[in-house]
């Protein structure tokens, strides 16, 4: 298995899934939980829209290593970096969160999980950063 190729396709696909987390409370809940989500993303120092923008980039940065464009090394630097802040960003934010921030929201029983889906995208998008940055023999 070649990981300079499979690494940054992992970490596009866990970028993608931190977006598709993040943007799901908004499609998934019913409207009338709009004024609760607002409170559960503005938890914290860090919120999931900001986890999103810097998932984006990730996508991009991923990306540009995955398609040969930039310097194999850079690009494994920066989704390195990016992939950590994300999934600390996520920590931070999931230990800010109160209970009943979570709870208050409404009572579909997923929106429980879905803090700590969000840390896990993140967490995998550092690994696959991480599995990049190792098979071109930096780490």
């Amino acid at each position: 298995m070649d990981l300079t190729r499979r690494a940054p396709q992992l970490g596009i696909a866990a970028c993608l899934a931190v977006i598709a987390v993040v943007i799901a409370p908004y499609v998934a809940l019913p409207a009338d939980a709009a004024t609760g989500l607002a409170i559960y993303y503005d938890a914290g120092v860090f919120g999931p829209r900001l986890i999103g923008v810097f998932a984006a980039v990730a996508v991009v940065v991923f990306g540009a290593g995955l398609g040969g464009r930039s310097d194999p090394a850079t690009v494994a630097g920066a989704a390195l970096v990016i992939g950590l802040f994300m999934a600390l960003m996520a920590l931070v934010w999931v230990v800010s969160l109160s209970p009943e921030a979570v709870t208050g929201i409404t009572t579909q029983d997923w929106l429980a999980y879905h803090r700590w889906l969000l840390l896990a995208c993140s967490a995998l998008a550092a690994l696959a950063a991480a599995l990049y940055a190792r098979a071109l023999g930096l780490l």
